[in-house]
């Protein structure tokens, strides 16, 4: 679900982040993926820019963009959806809960033993997560946490190269995606990339 890319401000010029977006995004297509979710540290720009991107070249992909957030016990969140970065340091319930009220979706990653007894007592409210990472191909540690919570596998690339190296995705129902708010009802169903239409109106 995740793949990183770095902040705008990284990045030396606008054609250098455009090209490196749209590697990514190929290399997504590449591996036959139907989503992928961008993220940044903090602010969510670049996810939208990817967004767009692949609206615009009408690539046959759905991109959901995010953003990366420690909260203030050290919680590590990807908040994905939300067009405004948070506040620093909010205590997890609080980030949750301001995230869904802006439309958003919340994984939290890295899960704790200690973590996971504060998530069970959240859980079914809108200041709990609405799933949990349980690899990450990135860092390569398997967390079995036997939470009844939906659970993600991320590649967790940073890179195109990456991404195409990469095996670890998640299979999720598109109804079950719907259910969750994670896609939009018919987001990138019927999709017709441009190189499959004719061409000069012919069929």
């Amino acid at each position: 679900m995740c793949v990183f890319i770095d902040d705008e401000t990284a990045f030396g010029n606008v054609n250098f982040l455009n090209s490196t977006i749209k590697s990514i995004l190929t290399a997504a297509i590449i591996k036959g993926l139907d989503v992928i979710g961008v993220l940044t540290a903090n602010n969510p720009s670049v996810g939208f820019k990817a967004m767009q991107m692949a609206k615009t070249q009408q690539m046959d992909l759905t991109v959901v963009p995010g953003f990366t957030y420690i909260c203030k016990d050290g919680e590590e969140l990807y908040i994905y959806k939300v067009k405004q970065p948070l506040r620093p340091r909010l205590v997890l319930s609080e980030a949750c809960a301001i995230a869904h009220r802006s439309g958003g979706f919340v994984i939290a990653s890295n899960v704790s033993k200690r973590q996971l007894q504060a998530l069970e007592k959240l859980q079914g409210s809108d200041n709990a997560p609405d799933a949990i990472e349980i690899y990450n191909a990135k860092v390569g540690a398997f967390r079995d946490l036997g939470i009844d919570f939906p659970t993600f596998i991320s590649s967790g690339a940073t890179s195109a190269v990456d991404l195409e190296n990469t095996n670890a995705f998640t299979l999720l129902e598109r109804k079950k995606a719907e259910e969750m708010k994670l896609l939009a009802p018919e987001e990138g169903v019927d999709f017709e990339p441009k190189y499959l239409k004719p061409k000069g109106g012919q069929i």
